[in-house]
């Protein structure tokens, strides 16, 4: 048996990021991917998933180089409880978009979403060399507006009924950061 610590792609204080893996997709995943509950704000929940349809997805994801597919880790049980990509990475414009889902209910209103952003943020500014950041989240999620706000993204505008979700249009929050500029 192999105990070798996992790989840490970026640690932080409560959790860590690694790469999304083919086993990632048994068990958990695929238990949040069919959790309607879970779902309800991801634009993937209008069809079940399969687990060789997860696994075919992360094979994309790590071919795709305009992407970066991690998975949020509990550093105290090495619990996978979500997953946070940064996608359409445009180097010649600097920026992205971020998206994250966690999947653990256990771990919901509690910040790791947030501290997830966080260390996300930190890597697209000072490794890709990012410059803008951005989300789009339905205004009904407010868990994830909180996240987003608490990692210091600002509201910069609102799609009017840009979004179906539970039988109604709601609105789209359009979330940013934009890299602080260096100080000499």
């Amino acid at each position: 048996m192999n105990h070798m610590r996992p790989r840490r792609f970026i640690e932080g204080n409560r959790i860590y990021l690694r790469e999304v893996r083919l086993s990632d997709a048994n068990g958990k995943y695929y238990r949040w991917m069919n959790d309607p509950e879970i779902v309800r704000y991801v634009e993937s929940r209008f069809d079940p998933k399969s687990v060789e349809m997860l696994q075919s997805y992360i094979r994309r994801e790590e071919e795709n180089k305009a992407n970066v597919f991690m998975a949020i880790i509990d550093k105290n049980n090495d619990e996978h409880i979500g997953n946070i990509k940064i996608h359409g990475i445009d180097h010649i414009h600097r920026h992205a978009q971020v998206s994250l889902i966690i999947g653990e209910k256990d771990y919901w209103g509690k910040g790791y979403g947030s501290e997830a952003i966080n260390l996300v943020v930190d890597f697209a500014f000072n490794t890709l060399n990012l410059y803008r950041l951005f989300a789009g989240i339905y205004a009904s999620n407010v868990g994830s507006i909180k996240a987003f706000k608490k990692a210091n993204f600002f509201e910069e505008g609102v799609r009017k009924e840009h979004r179906f979700c539970n039988g109604n249009y709601v609105d789209e929050v359009e979330m940013a950061i934009i890299r602080a500029p260096h100080k000499n």
